[in-house]
């Protein structure tokens, strides 16, 4: 049984950029030459980390970003020189610079790398890894370019990218992935929110009304009964969870199922009272406090939300800051 989660924002979601490896093997099949960017070293303070990356095409089409808008068209202009002289280079940008000419606001030093030698057998190969959702990293030693992709254990949180020495390390996980349970106005707030900032979704709901306004919104697709636990059983650790039941008599089998599950997040809708008996249903169940821990309830950061927006939007904002602390986002 294969169980499609969606990624509607595959080119225009929050989190298109910050995996560029799709686009660079799109660039390549094209027959273009490329070159991809990494960030390998911060001096002081920046908007990015270690492991941010570009994309470049010959032709100058670029993406991903590295700065706060500062630095980009320089990284594509230099990269279509890398491409050119077919040599990998280590580049320097603002504190300690030869580009005088290029400021950066915060200050800051910015080591990149232009890795103009990753060809399309490393590419494929990456790109294999994540359309089986495993973690694995690219490690590059920066004075001779020559890069290996290997597979990692996946474990939360996840290790960050980092340079040791002449080797620079660039950790890969998979795409966050959202399991949408429930009825109502918050979940079909919810799926057009997670979309937008490019999650992959699975959507069950047993209301015909809420099915309906979800396809009103582009959503089409919908996991029946059978589908459904076959999901749970196969979230990974970039995976979450969130129910928005009303109802709360059958939650306490779903959440029972999401617990054994290897899922970062797991949110429920419901006051403190509610949840307080949902915790002794499943503390019965023989679940421990640790594991019960895992249930984020009232769901989300914005304290006693009611509307759908409130509701959507805070707890969006709790699973990414969940998702942050696990390096699975930076």
């Amino acid at each position: 049984m294969t169980i499609c989660f969606q990624r509607f924002g595959t080119t225009t979601g929050l989190l298109a950029d910050e995996d560029v490896l799709p686009q660079l093997q799109r660039w390549q099949e094209e027959g273009q030459r490329t070159a991809l960017v990494t960030l390998v070293g911060v001096e002081g303070g920046a908007p990015r980390g270690p492991g941010a990356q570009m994309a470049v095409a010959e032709d100058g089409r670029y993406a991903g970003y590295l700065s706060g808008g500062c630095l980009e068209q320089a990284v594509a202009l230099e990269a279509k020189v890398v491409i050119e002289a077919g040599q990998n280079r280590l580049v320097r940008y603002g504190k300690g610079s030869p580009y005088f000419d290029i400021k950066l606001p915060c200050g800051s030093g910015l080591d990149l790398y232009f890795d103009q030698a990753l060809g399309p057998a490393e590419v494929s190969a990456m790109m294999a890894h994540r359309a089986c959702r495993r973690p694995f990293a690219l490690s590059t030693v920066l004075a001779t370019g020559e890069s290996v992709v290997e597979e990692l254990v996946a474990e939360a949180p996840a290790a960050q990218s980092r340079r040791d020495g002449d080797v620079f390390k660039r950790i890969y996980v998979p795409n966050l992935r959202l399991l949408l349970l429930g009825t109502g106005p918050a979940l079909v707030g919810m799926a057009p929110l997670a979309a937008a900032a490019g999650i992959e979704l699975a959507i069950r709901s047993p209301d015909d009304a809420t099915r309906s306004r979800l396809a009103g919104s582009g959503f089409r697709i919908f996991l029946d009964d059978g589908e459904v636990g076959y999901a749970m059983d196969r979230l990974d650790f970039a995976s979450a969870a969130i129910l928005f039941f009303h109802d709360h008599e059958q939650e306490p089998d779903l959440l029972a199922r999401l617990l054994r599950s290897q899922c970062f997040y797991i949110g429920a809708l419901g006051n403190h009272a509610v949840h307080r008996e949902r915790l002794g249903v499943l503390a019965a169940q023989g679940f421990g406090a640790d594991d019960l821990k895992r249930i984020r309830a009232p769901v989300g950061s914005i304290g006693g939300a009611k509307s759908k927006a409130t509701l959507a939007i805070g707890a969006l904002a709790e699973l990414m800051a969940e998702a942050k602390a696990l390096n699975l986002v930076s």
